[in-house]
C-alpha cells in the first residue's frame, strides 16, 4: 500500500487525492525561500487551489534553523500585503525529496546543495530552480540574496517572487484542470 492509500471505515483501502506540495529552497531559510512560500500561499488562495496544494520552505545550511525569518524580509513582506505565518527556519533533508512534490531552489549554488542530495533521477526531476517562472523579460537567472544589502533589495526579492509563484501557481491550476 503506498502514501496515498487511505484505510476507510470498512477497514477497506480507500484512494484519496493527496496535495500537491511545493518546497522553496535557499540557504538559510529566513529571508528568499520564507519569501516564496508567502506570495505562493497567496497566489494560490487567490488561484481557489488552497485545498489541493501545499507549501513550505527550509534552508540548504542550519545557520537559522528555529528562528523566525529576518525582520526585514518580515517587513518587506507586509508592506506587500503578505501576513507572516508564524514559519520557523530548518534545514532541507532527504527526507524532504519523498514529502515533496517539487522543490524549488532560489538560486545556483541551493540548487546544486540539492541535486546533490538526490539519489535518482526521480529526485533530480522534481528540483527546479525558481528561475523557471520568472518573466521571459526578467533579467536575473536566480533570486538574488538581500541578506547584506538594503532594505530596497528585500521589497525587490518580494516583487519578483509575488510574480513568479503568480505564475507557478497559475501553471499548477492548469495542470490541475
Amino acid at each position: 500500500m503506498d502514501v496515498h492509500t487511505r484505510i476507510s471505515g470498512n477497514g477497506q483501502p480507500e484512494s484519496a487525492p493527496q496535495p500537491f506540495r511545493v518546497l522553496f529552497v535557499c540557504l538559510g531559510n529566513i529571508c528568499r525561500s520564507v519569501a516564496a512560500e508567502h506570495t505562493f500561499n497567496a497566489a494560490v488562495q487567490s488561484a481557489g487551489l488552497a485545498d489541493h496544494v501545499e507549501s513550505d520552505s527550509c534552508g540548504t545550511a542550519a545557520y537559522h534553523v528555529g528562528e523566525k525569518p529576518d525582520s526585514r524580509m518580515r517587513a518587506a513582506l507586509a508592506r506587500a500585503g503578505y501576513e507572516y505565518n508564524g514559519h520557523r527556519g530548518r534545514q532541507f533533508t532527504r527526507r524532504d525529496f519523498a514529502d515533496f512534490d517539487l522543490i524549488v531552489p532560489q538560486d545556483d549554488s541551493n540548487y546544486e546543495d540539492v541535486i546533490a542530495l538526490a539519489t535518482s533521477p526521480e529526485e533530480m526531476a522534481k528540483v527546479v530552480p525558481m528561475s523557471a517562472w520568472f518573466a521571459d523579460d526578467c533579467p536575473l537567472h536566480e533570486v538574488p540574496d538581500p541578506y547584506y544589502g538594503g532594505q530596497q533589495g528585500f521589497d525587490d526579492v518580494v516583487a519578483l517572487l509575488a510574480a513568479a509563484t503568480q505564475q507557478m501557481a497559475g501553471d499548477i491550476a492548469r495542470a490541475e484542470s
